[in-house]
């Protein structure tokens, strides 16, 4: 690999190195370098299969897996400080570090990130981009637009992969940028070029707005077509891999359109290739709390039908929670004042006997982009929540969303009826 290939970070994809210039790659703590990363580097660079530590060959291995989704933060920030020193005392050499331990080692990039901080000022060490981003404060940038690149620009287009799933027959080779799978599945360079690295990618392709609507397209067109085979739609091994894209999908986002593709054309069952990777418990995923439904009353009751659990909240809470449900793209808190009139006339079916001087200042306030008001009523829209579901379910419920950005309640419409 030459040094212009890279622009100063780890590339994604890494098949060949200067004679100089050592892989760096998380290995589980019996040295059995097999997939992703660790497979690389011990086909391509050296790394000896049971040596779980050091340099070998043209690559360097520190331990992160430990198998059974068990974490050892002290082990790995050790090793990683033995890594940086060696790096230091060897300067001819130059390290391109991996996205070590964030696929099955189960750390998020900005988790992994902080034991490399000393990196930084290391001239002959290379992280990362998703590292960097977090170490300097920034925003992990997954790079998505690869996606949505080779969905309008590849010789087979997003389009056509749409039309080949709705006349029931696919022919082209556009299964990667489309249905992508979990990085470390496949060893072509496309497979890895396209693999989602980790839960936190996925939930970021799902909430790109051209993304996630264009896989939850092609995804229902899956389901509505006459061909009750997966296999005769798909082929093989493109069966498999959406069996392993609906699984990555399900995972991140329960009780959802995937899960309706598994259940219809794999008979429920997941790749458990890529459970393991994600560092998730076959019996876990399958008994995942599900999602309940919400119906709002014509007197604005709100319920959790399939808990048959009331969700009650202050009149003003309420008439904030049905706003945003309304707006299922999201309201940015800046754009709150033109959104008044709607909340007035949401919070007077909720109080039909007519708003009280009390209630206009608080509708006022909640509307002011220069008050709190809106985050602290956002915060006790998630406290009416807590007791009645799962935990890892809230955030499905609750107005959630970046600074800056439009704020919204993720639960799928179709699980919400309005009486």
């Amino acid at each position: 690999m030459e040094e212009k290939d890279y622009s100063g970070f780890t590339p994604d994809y890494i098949d060949r190195l200067l004679p100089n210039q050592i892989f760096v790659f998380g290995s589980n703590t019996l040295g059995y370098h097999t997939g992703g990363a660790s497979g690389t580097a011990r086909k391509k660079f050296g790394a000896i299969w049971g040596q779980a530590e050091g340099l070998q060959g043209q690559s360097y291995a520190i331990p992160v897996d430990f198998g059974k989704g068990i974490r050892k933060d002290n082990e790995v920030k050790a090793s990683v400080e033995k890594f940086i020193d060696f790096a230091k005392q060897n300067d001819k050499l130059f390290f391109f570090v991996t996205r070590i331990g964030c696929g099955i080692g189960g750390y998020r990039d900005d988790e992994m990130a902080q034991f490399f901080k000393q990196a930084l000022e290391v001239n002959n060490i290379c992280l990362p981009k998703s590292f960097v981003d977090a170490l300097k404060g920034g925003e992990i940038n997954y790079d998505l637009d690869r996606f949505i690149e080779a969905q309008d620009s590849e010789m087979y287009t997003y389009a056509d992969a749409l039309n080949e799933i709705k006349e029931g027959h696919k022919q082209g080779h556009w299964i990667w940028y489309v249905f992508p799978q979990i990085k470390g599945l496949g060893h072509s360079y496309r497979s890895e070029f396209y693999g989602i690295a980790s839960t936190e990618e996925a939930k970021a392709y799902l909430g790109n707005p051209i993304l996630g609507k264009r896989l939850r397209d092609i995804t229902q067109a899956f389901l509505d077509c006459n061909n009750p085979s997966a296999f005769n739609i798909l082929g093989f091994p493109d069966v498999l891999k959406v069996q392993s894209c609906m699984t990555l999908f399900d995972i991140v986002s329960p009780n959802d359109i995937f899960n309706d593709v598994l259940d219809k054309y794999y008979e429920g069952k997941r790749c458990e290739k890529t459970i393991r990777r994600l560092g998730v418990r076959e019996e876990k995923n399958k008994n995942v709390v599900k999602l309940s439904r919400l119906t709002i009353a014509k007197d604005c009751t709100i319920m959790l039908s399939d808990y048959d659990k009331e969700v009650k909240m202050e009149p003003i809470i309420k008439a904030i929670y049905l706003l945003f449900l309304n707006h299922p793209e999201g309201i940015v808190f800046k754009h709150l004042p033109d959104y008044r009139k709607e909340l007035v006339d949401i919070y007077q079916r909720i109080k039909p006997l007519g708003l009280t001087e009390r209630a206009i200042r608080s509708i006022e306030d909640v509307t002011n982009p220069l008050l709190n008001s809106i985050n602290e009523k956002c915060s006790r829209v998630r406290a009416a929540f807590m007791p009645e579901v799962d935990p890892l379910l809230l955030d499905q419920y609750s107005i959630t969303g970046k600074s800056g950005e439009a704020k919204k309640i993720s639960l799928p419409r179709d699980l919400v009826t309005w009486e």
